[in-house]
Parts: C-alpha cells; sequence; structure tokens
C-alpha cells in the first residue's frame, strides 16, 4: 500500500512538473505485458471444440486427445465459456464420421448439442526445426464456425481460418535422447500447442503465454 501510494505520488509529480518519470509509473500500474485475445467466444452459448488432423501430421491419436482437452479446459477455466462439450463425445462423432462421408463442422456441432465449433486443422506438428535443431513447433488453422447461424464467426480472412504457429519454450542443454523421452516430449508439445490454441479465445500474460513461445 505505501509503494503503492509512493508510485501515485510519483505519477501526479511527473504531470505537473514534465519529468520523464511518467511512462515507466504508467507501465507499473497498467501490469506486466498481455498477449491480447485474436476473439471473443460467446461465453453463454455451448462450445465444441474440434481438431482436425486427416493428413496424420501428428503421430498419435492419444497426443491430439491431449491437445484437445488442453483447449477445452483453458476454455472452461479462463475463457469462462458456461458449457464446453465434454472431448470424448467430439472425439466419437469424429471417429464415426471417418467412417463415413464427411460431415460439415455444422452438422458435427448439432450432433454434439453445441451451438459454437471451435475448428483446427493441423499443418504441423515436430519435434525439429526445418532447420533439424531440437525446437518443438505446431502450426494450426484454426476457425470458429456459429452453429446456430450456420456461418463462419470468425476470422472474416484468410477463408481457410486464422494460421496459428507454436514454438515451445524448452532448456537449451536438453534434447529426447530416447523412445521414452521423445514420446514425453511430443505429449508436452500437444498439451503446449493446446495451451496456444485456446489462447486465441483470452487475454494472457506474456511471460506465461504459450503463444509467446521462446
Amino acid at each position: 500500500m505505501r509503494i503503492a501510494l509512493m508510485l501515485l505520488l510519483a505519477v501526479l509529480a511527473a504531470s505537473t512538473t514534465g519529468c520523464n518519470i511518467l511512462a515507466p509509473a504508467i507501465v507499473i500500474f497498467g501490469g506486466p505485458p498481455k498477449i491480447p485475445a485474436e476473439h471473443s467466444l460467446d461465453r453463454q452459448r455451448t462450445v465444441a471444440v474440434v481438431i482436425d488432423d486427416p493428413d496424420s501430421i501428428v503421430p498419435s491419436l492419444g497426443y491430439r486427445r491431449v491437445m484437445l482437452a488442453t483447449v477445452q479446459e483453458r476454455l472452461a477455466e479462463r475463457a469462462k465459456v458456461r458449457e464446453v462439450i465434454d472431448s470424448r463425445d467430439t472425439m466419437a462423432v469424429l471417429q464415426r464420421d471417418s467412417a463415413r462421408e464427411r460431415m460439415s463442422l455444422v452438422e458435427i456441432g448439432r450432433a454434439i448439442g453445441a451451438e459454437q465449433v471451435v475448428w483446427a486443422r493441423v499443418e504441423g506438428f515436430s519435434l525439429a526445426a526445418s532447420t533439424g535443431e531440437y525446437r518443438p513447433n505446431a502450426q494450426l488453422r484454426v476457425k470458429v464456425i456459429d452453429v446456430t447461424e450456420n456461418e463462419k464467426a470468425w476470422p472474416t480472412e484468410p477463408p481457410d481460418g486464422f494460421l496459428l504457429e507454436v514454438t515451445m519454450r524448452v532448456r537449451p542443454d536438453f534434447v529426447p535422447a530416447s523412445g521414452p523421452e521423445e514420446r514425453t516430449a511430443m505429449q508436452e508439445l500437444a498439451e503446449y500447442t493446446g495451451r496456444a490454441m485456446a489462447e486465441l479465445f483470452y487475454t494472457e500474460e506474456k511471460v506465461l503465454s504459450a503463444r509467446a513461445g521462446s
């Protein structure tokens, strides 16, 4: 309280004397840097999350489940969406869908009782960068479908969705040296990618943000 009062007095003094301390003080009062949301979901409408991987880029269905569950948990806890469809229900519909003619996102949403669908198509998921160095990364195309209105809610452009590029923070001295370590790293990347995807819909402090990466 005493520190806050002193800072306030410094701001007031700077505003009357023209001292250049004003900008730093405002930064302190404004809090740490943040990564803003790209889109706000309707919190009162039921949400389903679909992560599509038609080219089987993610090496295991289990990793995709981790990604999906992470997005859903974060949307409920951080984006404050009233109801998020359970990932097991979503996966069950997607598995049935893959065995027959492809359903539209609106049809998928209606099949599981969702009023809006957060959809992502996996375009990349790897533990290595293009240079070959250990740098876990992922790329997703993300969009939101309004099931009730049968239209895309976000983004307006580009038509195939927002490109989310994720680079996971890692220890500079660590490289997976065995199969178990690689599987653990893959699971961590799946969770990290899910966090980054969910952060498209709520504001996060930059130091905590998976979207900020490394």
